[in-house]
């Protein structure tokens, strides 16, 4: 088994996730074991002709909860490759789930928009019953937010944005705490001298890798800053 003492977020080899200890059954509680939702996870990926490149598994408090995020085999050349994400906890914190994103092929900053699609509120003595029937509908909504995702991203790179509207973008997402206040500089920086000259353009795709490039620093964040983040965007654009 895994010796995890540390409650601080780290990322641990997916070869060993089963290694992670799940808490006892009870009369009225039935822990999912973490790696037994990512095996069907990625099990149904491979029923739907996808194919996965990398899995990445994220855990904290103590092992307790766990953010995997899987990141599919690009059809297209379109600089980003679909991704999801899987939630799941064993203190009761959280509810097994799923979330849509993309990673960025050229820095592999990763975004997730929609919201958490449920598979099962309780971890009762049933949880396996219709388990894979949940993952199944999930996916379901995974693939129309995909869709959804490819627009937006679409819409992100026509959108010139001039130094003054980014700076009031950055402002709000401060204010919608998509960042915290400390790392303003860190995302000018970015904006003014990216990395990466795919974001040398001046548009709302650009401005959001300058976020999504300083949220990497606490990757245990990503998930829910990054859709805080895009909601704000979005408004900007006015995707609906």
């Amino acid at each position: 088994m895994v010796s995890i003492i540390d409650e601080k977020p780290f990322t641990l080899d997916r070869s060993r996730l089963d290694q992670v200890r799940t808490p006892p059954q009870t009369l009225s509680w039935c822990p999912l074991p973490h790696h037994e939702l990512m095996n069907r996870v990625e099990r149904k990926i491979g029923d739907y002709g996808y194919r996965i490149t990398h899995s990445h598994c994220l855990l904290s408090h103590g092992g307790d909860r766990l953010f995997g995020s899987i990141t599919l085999g690009s059809r297209r050349s379109l600089g980003y490759r679909r991704m999801i994400g899987v939630r799941n906890s064993h203190d009761k914190s959280v509810a097994a789930g799923l979330v849509a994103g993309a990673r960025v092929t050229v820095c592999a900053n990763g975004m997730f928009t929609g919201d958490d699609i449920c598979l099962n509120r309780k971890h009762t003595s049933r949880l396996y019953e219709d388990l894979d029937q949940k993952i199944d509908e999930g996916f379901q909504k995974v693939f129309s937010e995909w869709e959804r995702n490819d627009l937006r991203i679409m819409r992100y790179r026509e959108a010139e944005i001039s130094d003054e509207r980014a700076h009031d973008l950055i402002i709000r997402s401060v204010d919608h705490e998509a960042i915290a206040p400390s790392a303003i500089p860190k995302v000018l920086r970015e904006w003014r001298e990216p990395w990466h000259q795919e974001f040398a353009p001046r548009t709302a795709w650009s401005l959001h890798n300058a976020f999504t490039e300083v949220l990497k620093e606490k990757a245990h964040l990503i998930p829910e800053r990054s859709r805080i983040l895009t909601s704000v965007f979005d408004r900007e654009l006015g995707i609906a």
